[in-house]
């Protein structure tokens, strides 16, 4: 039962994660290649979303290579949004943690 239990939370985490990701991808797909600093006009139209969901997750995961970064308010605002949740959530995971 209590097995049970567990994966249905961890199902519930991945899904939420995904969501959360592709959320964001989408929100990011609304703005164009002048919007963030190392995304090339020659494949910009066939990975658009590619790039997008790439930034979207480096940006989560705090890793932020660096090799794609917001140029514009509105982007930097919603990144900075992105990374707030990341770290809500480790914050929040640590409590449970400790308790």
């Amino acid at each position: 039962m209590k097995y049970i239990k567990e994966t249905k939370i961890l199902v519930k985490l991945l899904l939420l994660g995904l969501l959360t990701i592709l959320l964001f991808s989408c929100i990011f797909y609304l703005f164009d290649r002048e919007h963030f600093n190392g995304i090339d006009e020659e494949n910009e139209q066939k990975y658009k979303f590619f790039h997008r969901f790439y930034f979207t997750l480096t940006t989560l995961s705090s890793a932020g290579y660096g090799d794609i970064t917001p140029k514009s308010m509105p982007v930097k605002i919603i990144a900075s949004i992105l990374q707030f949740i990341l770290i809500i959530s480790l914050m929040s995971g640590l409590v449970t943690f400790c308790e």
